[in-house]
C-alpha cells in the first residue's frame, strides 16, 4: 500500500511479490471492508495478498468517496460512537506491522479511536 501523498518508487509491483499469491492478510480484509463499505460496493472476498493490495489502490484512489459528499467522509475520532471501545484485532495487527517498518514498538492497550490516530500516524514514518 502507498503512503497517503506519496509514491515509493522502492515498491515492487504486486505481481512480483513472493507472497503475493498467499491469501490476503487480516488487516487487508478488514479495510478493504472499510472502503469498500465507504464506497457504496461489496466487500471483495478471497482474494491474494497482491489482490487485495491492488483492489485497496482502486479505492482509495477512488472518487467513492468524494470530499464534498459529507455523508461520505469520515468523521473525526472524538466523535466516534464507539471510539472508547478496545482497539480492534486488525488495528492491532496492523499497528504492529507499522510499528515493526518504523522500528518501534507497537503501542499497546489503546481504544478504537486512539489506536486509529496511531496508525495515522505510524504511516507517515513506516515508509
Amino acid at each position: 500500500m502507498k503512503a497517503p501523498g506519496g509514491d515509493s518508487s522502492a515498491e515492487k509491483d504486486s505481481s512480483q511479490w513472493v507472497t503475493g499469491d498467499e491469501p490476503m492478510t487480516g488487516p487487508q480484509a478488514s479495510y478493504l471492508e472499510t472502503l469498500a463499505h465507504q464506497a457504496g460496493e461489496e466487500p471483495p472476498t478471497e482474494l491474494t495478498k497482491a489482490q487485495a493490495h491492488d483492489e485497496i489502490e482502486r479505492l482509495q484512489g477512488s472518487d467513492a468517496n468524494p470530499a464534498g459528499d459529507p455523508s461520505k467522509q469520515e468523521r473525526p475520532t472524538t466523535e466516534w460512537v464507539t471510539g472508547e471501545e478496545p482497539m480492534t484485532g486488525p488495528q492491532a495487527s496492523y499497528l504492529e506491522t507499522l510499528a515493526q517498518k518504523a522500528g518501534e514498538e507497537p503501542p499497546k492497550d489503546l481504544t478504537k479511536s486512539q489506536a486509529s490516530r496511531a496508525i495515522d500516524d505510524l504511516q507517515t514514518r513506516a515508509q
